[in-house]
């Protein structure tokens, strides 16, 4: 796939990833599309409806052998090997990626914050690293930021999704802070009751979410000049998902929340003045500690 056919996916796909990057430089913008792309291709093969899950898991564990070997005749996971050579991406962390989506093949009920942790590192986490490659970021404690940046817009993602996740036998809102803790994927579309009391998780869900946000922000206003602005609207924006989803009082059953042009617009000034005053936010130490507990289990920075 060429860059104009990427830049239409992109647009069209992921409209608020699409926006936050059109405040890179071009080359930049132009390797961020070979990463979206071979993430975009991964996940779609995890919930291709077409395929079936045998078959889902053969393309995925071949890519991962194609990402060690380092070649492929796939044009978009060719491309993408490239930018792993440009900037010295190391093969484990899109490996990561695809054993996260690989999870998702079978039934999910994730247990407890661990576990989303976890899971969140490998299918978001992974790209804040990757984006670190990407922007030249050495600094461990900024790589940590990034991890945090990934996982809590996957809270965001988790937090819009869940109905089209349940229809797919997926609940990510873990048990731990769920009211309904049953199995009855299938009940809950369909009941009001049910809905509302998923609802309150999705309370507790991005309130999660808004805290690691504030993590994530530590490490934004660190980077440099050119990198800090388009990843703070990056982050506020989806941020700002998670709080239109509880002003509009958790009611993502009946349609898709989503952010209007005028709102990423307006979004982005408060972006600016965020960073012109250098704001600092409150912290968490009890989540940043269960965080950091779970990151260092599967990845060495």
């Amino acid at each position: 796939m060429n860059l104009k056919k990427a830049k239409f996916s992109l647009k069209n796909r992921a409209k608020t990833f699409y926006f936050a990057s059109l405040f890179f430089s071009t080359d930049k913008r132009d390797d961020i599309k070979v990463l979206y792309l071979f993430c975009r291709f991964v996940d779609d093969l995890g919930d291709d409806k077409k395929l079936s899950k045998k078959v889902s898991k053969i393309k995925l564990t071949k890519i991962k052998k194609e990402l060690l070997t380092r070649k492929s005749k796939n044009q978009i996971i060719h491309n993408f090997i490239n930018l792993m050579s440009k900037y010295e991406i190391d093969h484990r962390i899109p490996n990561a990626l695809i054993d996260g989506i690989l999870s998702d093949l079978s039934k999910v009920n994730i247990k407890d914050y661990n576990q989303l942790f976890c899971y969140s590192y490998k299918v978001a986490g992974t790209v804040g690293l990757m984006m670190c490659d990407i922007m030249g970021v050495k600094e461990n404690s900024l790589k940590f930021n990034a991890i945090y940046l990934g996982i809590a817009m996957q809270l965001t993602n988790i937090s819009r999704d869940v109905k089209e996740d349940l229809l797919r036998d997926r609940i990510y809102i873990p048990k731990e802070i769920r009211v309904h803790v049953k199995n009855d994927f299938y009940d809950i579309p369909l009941s009001d009751k049910l809905q509302r009391e998923f609802s309150k998780d999705l309370k507790k869900l991005i309130d999660t979410s808004d805290i690691i946000y504030d993590l994530a922000w530590e490490g934004i206003i660190k980077l440099p000049l050119k990198y800090r602005f388009p990843i703070a609207i990056a982050s506020f924006l989806y941020q700002s998902i998670g709080t239109k989803i509880r002003n509009n009082k958790y009611n993502i059953w009946k349609q898709r929340i989503y952010l209007t042009k005028i709102e990423k617009v307006i979004k982005t000034i408060k972006v600016l003045i965020k960073l012109i005053y250098n704001q600092q936010l409150c912290k968490n130490e009890d989540i940043r500690e269960k965080l950091n507990k779970n990151i260092k289990k599967i990845v060495s920075i």
